[in-house]
């Protein structure tokens, strides 16, 4: 029955954590709203969590480490057969659906916490990949400055769409136009970069 209760209480604060981490960011959320919210007294939270990290990181470190796994998986499979690639970026989209408010804290809102690097590392993660898309289909090693500005663009799109107001299959449906004008973009891009690498050598 006890750890009934607790477990209750640890569901209440990190249901009423969310909510605060979400509204007002990690530095700025207090643990005084997120207990009022819970119902709980200051005491109570002490005993489930040693601080206001130790409840921010229950909130997200099984989200991130479910998503990282999906993704993990869902690279190989695509790898294995191409045509999962749909299907894929449904799992993706329905997955960030459902964990929204996780995502936007993690990305926007993780400041002085120790997520704060998270946006980075994506961000880190997404030059890599456009790096080696862009000297595949160029070759030769693109801008980095260039390459730096249209990771920019393509993550704030990604934001716009978890952030936004949207059902699942609109932010789908979004994000298949977004990428179907991203990778026309591309290309488009890459064939005008090789031409001018041309016109300098001549």
């Amino acid at each position: 029955m006890e750890d009934e209760r607790r477990k209750q209480t640890e569901q209440k604060l990190i249901r009423s954590g969310r909510a605060e981490f979400l509204k007002k960011g990690y530095v700025k959320a207090s643990l005084r709203d997120i207990c009022k919210a819970a119902g709980v007294t200051t005491g109570a939270f002490y005993f489930s969590f040693e601080s206001k990290e130790a409840l921010m990181t229950a909130i997200l470190d099984p989200v991130i480490a479910d998503y990282e796994h999906m993704c993990a998986e869902l690279a190989q499979r695509e790898e294995e057969d191409p045509g999962t690639a749909d299907d894929n970026e449904r799992q993706i989209m329905e997955y960030l659906s459902e964990h929204r408010a996780e995502a936007i804290i993690l990305m926007e809102r993780s400041e002085g916490s120790r997520y704060e690097g998270f946006r980075q590392k994506v961000y880190s993660q997404m030059q890599a990949a456009f790096t080696s898309y862009f000297s595949k289909f160029m070759g030769s090693e693109p801008d980095s400055e260039m390459i730096r500005i249209l990771v920019a663009m393509r993550l704030r799109g990604y934001m716009e769409l978890i952030e936004g107001d949207y059902t699942v299959e609109e932010r789908l449906k979004l994000a298949r136009e977004i990428g179907i004008h991203a990778d026309a973009g591309s290309m488009a891009l890459i064939q005008y970069l090789k031409e001018q690498r041309e016109v300098y050598r001549r």
